[in-house]
């Protein structure tokens, strides 16, 4: 079957070249993943892409800064990914002792192309 895009990180394959995404929803899930993690400045040509989260580092975790974190995603979604709605976003709660220090954000989004749910997932580990 033929692939729509490499998979990130690159692999190789023997078949392929390199390891591809065969559907539209796991190449979507994986633009969405670059959108999140990318920082404004990060993208050739596009000085503006990305969420950024790195930036949010080092930050309080606190209702404002869940709110900087969500409105940034909602926009970055309406400009670079508008054939997507989303959902529900979820932070955890990272005062609890299994998450202590560490943010975790749960995406459920719907692709309205092909009408399918999906959930992007940034959990410790």
């Amino acid at each position: 079957m033929p692939g729509i895009s490499p998979k990130l990180p690159l692999v190789k394959d023997p078949v392929d070249g390199f390891l591809l995404t065969k559907s539209y929803r796991e190449a979507i899930k994986q633009n969405f993943k670059m959108l999140m993690l990318t920082s404004p400045g990060e993208r050739m040509m596009e000085p503006d892409f990305g969420v950024g989260l790195r930036r949010f580092l080092f930050e309080p975790f606190d209702s404002f800064v869940f709110d900087d974190i969500e409105e940034k995603i909602y926009e970055q979604v309406q400009e670079y990914m508008p054939f997507i709605e989303i959902v529900n976003i979820v932070f955890n709660d990272p005062q609890t002792e299994e998450y202590e220090n560490l943010l975790g954000i749960q995406i459920d989004y719907f692709i309205t192309p092909i009408g399918e749910m999906a959930t992007l997932d940034f959990f410790p580990s």
